[in-house]
């Protein structure tokens, strides 16, 4: 099967109707739009582990267009320079 190649909107698109679903598995700590090593824009999900075995239940593709997975660690929120 051919793969597809995605604009940044259509990637944005995915990402709004995917992300909820992906952000409910074990393991997922993001979901984003970025490009992979060839230039082309993917939909990133983020994990905060190297379960192996979580992974499996993680689809290559959605709607036809790759995913890009990055172990990143879990995310934190960061205070801005005004807060105390």
């Amino acid at each position: 099967m051919e793969e597809t190649i995605a604009t940044k909107q259509e990637i944005r698109e995915l990402k709004h109707r995917h992300s909820a679903r992906l952000l409910s598995q074990p393991g997922v700590s993001g979901v984003g739009v970025e490009k992979d090593d060839k230039g082309e824009y993917v939909l990133a999900v983020h994990l905060d582990s190297d379960d192996s075995e979580g992974l499996k239940l993680l689809p290559d593709k959605i709607e036809g267009y790759s995913v890009k997975y990055i172990k990143s660690g879990p995310f934190r929120k960061l205070r801005a320079n005004n807060e105390k």
